[in-house]
């Protein structure tokens, strides 16, 4: 049995380019931050020290490639439909 045109089942490994990482940090680490927020809480949306904490760590502390290789120990698939 064939599969319908359109529909194939390809495996793929995830491989994030060095240079889309860089953009990244580069973005992460020239943000433009609002004004602190007016509340202790997260009524407003994010807190701006938690967000700052958050990109920080992701621009200087987050191991990609780690994470990259956890995910490639599994099989990986797209497909269209």
């Amino acid at each position: 049995m064939t599969e319908p045109e359109g529909t194939a089942i390809t495996p793929f490994t995830v491989a994030v380019p060095d240079d889309d990482l860089l953009e990244l940090k580069r973005r992460l680490t020239s943000a433009r931050w609002p004004e602190k927020e007016t509340v202790d809480d997260w009524s407003q949306g994010v807190p701006l020290d938690w967000l700052r904490d958050l990109c920080a760590y992701w621009a200087g502390g987050y191991d990609w490639r780690r994470c990259e290789a956890r995910l490639n120990t599994y099989d990986q698939f797209v497909t269209t439909t």
